[in-house]
């Protein structure tokens, strides 16, 4: 593993890509508000227009109030009305600078992925930029090898972008501990082995914050996501 565990301060736009309930939306979250803290002016884009739940959307204002913008899906006047994509979401992918970096919070599987396709040429002209695939290894879709190959691969298809690297996002909620997450790695190793594809981070609660090791591969983040009885 090299030592990446600063891989979001070095690109202008960051994709990120995974299973459902892999934990993207809270990753893009956490990002946004890392960025934001270095003096940066992030935009996180909310493309998810499949599942209607754990969106970085419902997290406006929380965002909004740390000085992060936000686009998000727009929906119609009923509530059996399909949501849209945000205008004007191009023009903000073409202008991604490291001072002004773009997250795409992306739909969980090749389903939530297809959002992203009509986007991908001006993804293609952003040379500074970094796809992530996130894995939850405790996902019953994600808990082997072959499982997660299998949805790296269709997600690859869907989207016709090259993954640069993979972030294990290993959790149980509230009740992750080291052990959930450390148990996670021999896994996350071999899928980065089979891949090829670079494993940068593995992420770590904040309330179990251990100190990087030599590796520096561990990433705190703080659970932002939450159910409405958490």
């Amino acid at each position: 593993m090299e030592k990446q565990s600063n891989f979001y301060e070095k690109h202008a736009l960051l994709v990120i890509l995974g299973h459902y309930g892999s934990g993207k939306t809270n990753l893009s979250l956490n990002l946004a508000k890392r960025l934001k803290a270095l003096g940066r002016s992030p935009v996180l884009v909310d493309l998810d227009v499949v599942n209607p739940y754990f969106r970085s959307t419902d997290y406006r204002e929380l965002m909004e109030a740390e000085g992060v913008r936000v686009l998000g899906p727009v929906f119609g006047g009923s509530a059996s009305d399909l949501p849209s994509l945000a205008p004007g979401i191009e023009v903000v992918i073409e202008n991604a600078t490291l001072a002004q970096p773009v997250i795409l919070d992306v739909g969980g599987d090749p389903d939530g992925a297809r959002a992203l396709v009509r986007y991908t040429p001006f993804i293609n002209k952003i040379e500074n930029k970094l796809v992530l695939i996130v894995v939850n290894t405790r996902r019953p879709e994600t808990q082997s090898s072959e499982g997660n190959l299998r949805i790296i691969s269709e997600i690859a298809q869907t989207t016709s972008l090259s993954i640069d690297g993979l972030v294990g996002n290993t959790h149980l909620a509230e009740f992750t501990t080291m052990e959930t997450i450390e148990q996670s790695l021999p896994l996350m190793l071999e899928i980065s082995k089979s891949t090829k594809i670079p494993l940068v981070a593995i992420t770590t609660p904040e309330e179990l914050a251990k100190p990087l090791d030599e590796q520096q591969i561990y990433l705190p983040v703080e659970r932002l996501v939450k159910t409405n009885w958490q």
